[in-house]
């Protein structure tokens, strides 16, 4: 199995339910410290024409090497979504656990996250689109929580599988994959 497909499998359709579907992005946005602007317009398209890689997904493999802080030096975020509400621009950086992943005892995957977020507020990549605030996200199976606990202060925003396949069972197409029919 090729690197990040098992997590592709998962990012991937929360990436295209956050552009096609109203109801599920007001309800992560809901979940966030951006509450108060749940009905934020997803910048999807100004993200990719950004990025100037019409090979790239908007969402996919952010990362910069020119910053060597703790939080950037090459790391990447999962999946990033740059919002607009009126004159605010605000970013969150979700990293995407799919069920059998970890993170590493060091700690530093998931510290990493909220100081990468803040840097790219102040000194975005070039190819980030630029924004006014930003926070950190994570996707995970409800199951590992417990194994997470040390890391999940690194995460305001915390929304498990388990979640979106409830309240948006259309989202979660890894359930598909899992049952062997094509996304």
């Amino acid at each position: 199995m090729k690197y990040g497909s098992l997590e592709y499998r998962y990012a991937a359709p929360i990436a295209q339910a956050l552009v096609d579907d109203a109801a599920f992005r007001k309800w992560v946005l809901s979940k966030s410290v951006f509450a108060e602007h749940a009905d934020a317009r997803l910048l999807n398209t100004e993200m990719s024409a950004h990025r100037k890689n019409a090979a790239a997904e908007w969402w996919r493999f952010h990362f910069t090497e020119r910053c060597r802080c703790d939080g950037c030096s090459g790391k990447e975020t999962d999946l990033l979504a740059i919002f607009e509400s009126g004159d605010l621009r605000f970013a969150i950086h979700f990293e995407v656990k799919q069920p059998t992943d970890i993170f590493k005892k060091d700690g530093i995957q998931s510290r990493g996250y909220p100081l990468r977020a803040q840097c790219w507020v102040s000194d975005p990549p070039p190819k980030v689109l630029p924004h006014h605030l930003a926070s950190t996200g994570l996707f995970f199976s409800e199951r590992k929580r417990g194994e997470y606990a040390e890391h999940l202060p690194n995460f305001p925003t915390l929304i498990a599988f388990e979640e979106i396949e409830k309240e948006f069972p259309h989202v979660a197409g890894w359930l598909e994959q899992q049952n062997g029919s094509a996304m």
